[in-house]
């Protein structure tokens, strides 16, 4: 039987995905959701990933001890999330979401190009406390519907100036509150079975080697460079979202 060549091309990106993963907190499902999917149907390429992405984003979480102060800072983050991905897994599961794909992907490369121009985002204490209910049920939202809270998350605590350390720890941490809520949400809907626990425990498997990998290098990076590989990082991101966006059937 011929060897099908979409299984090499997903396995290399499934170990990037968890590399780029382990380096700056984020990026895996984005580039795993959409590889998957040329397997599996996307509904079921989205739950095989939640337990992964748990995996990765727990390790990162307890990695030099219990993130408590993240969650005295961004309590007011966590409540609105948790709604945000109620909602958008309703969506997932009712409506095509091309559209939130285009306008996700466009509020990305408006971000990394106002930071190339030099437009200094930056929010301060006092707008923090506004914000971070906003951007926690936006980002919970696009989290239920794409997979993908990355992105949103990623400009938010990237204008709060966090240190390299800091950043993908508060990720982590938000990331382990919306994919535990994104796990009840998708069973609720009956989309998480024994089929997809057998593929996503097979994923955290492939991807360790990935995932160690880049924990190790995100230790060798400084902060200039770890911000100028993650305003890289989003701009491909969002270049894929709009290609995503355009390509799908309305």
């Amino acid at each position: 039987m011929a060897f099908d060549l979409t299984y090499l091309f997903v396995g290399i990106a499934l170990l990037l995905a968890a590399f780029v993963k382990g380096v700056t907190g984020l990026g895996f499902p984005l580039i795993a959701t959409p590889t998957v999917a040329l397997l599996l149907d996307i509904r079921t390429a989205v739950t095989v990933l939640i337990l992964p992405n748990l995996f990765m984003d727990s390790a990162q979480v307890i990695r030099d001890g219990l993130p408590y102060e993240i969650f005295r800072r961004f309590k007011a983050f966590i409540a609105p999330t948790i709604v945000g991905v109620f909602l958008g897994t309703l969506v997932l599961v009712k409506t095509p979401f091309w559209i939130l794909n285009l306008f996700l992907g466009v509020m990305v490369l408006i971000f990394v190009i106002s930071n190339l121009l030099k437009l200094d985002f930056t929010v301060s204490p006092q707008q923090e406390k506004f914000l971070s209910p906003l951007f926690g049920f936006l980002s919970g939202f696009l989290n239920g519907v794409t997979n993908a809270a990355g992105p949103a998350l990623a400009i938010y605590f990237y204008s709060l100036k966090l240190e390299k350390r800091a950043f993908v720890k508060s990720m982590a941490t938000i990331f382990v509150t919306t994919k535990l809520t994104q796990l009840v949400a998708i069973s609720t809907w009956n989309l998480f079975n024994w089929y997809t626990l057998k593929l996503s425990v097979l994923v955290i498997l492939f991807t360790l080697v990935g995932f160690y990998a880049g924990i190790k290098a995100q230790d060798r990076i400084d902060q200039k460079n770890f911000n100028r590989g993650l305003l890289a990082l989003l701009a491909f991101v969002g270049v894929i979202l709009i290609i995503r966006a355009v390509t799908q059937d309305a």
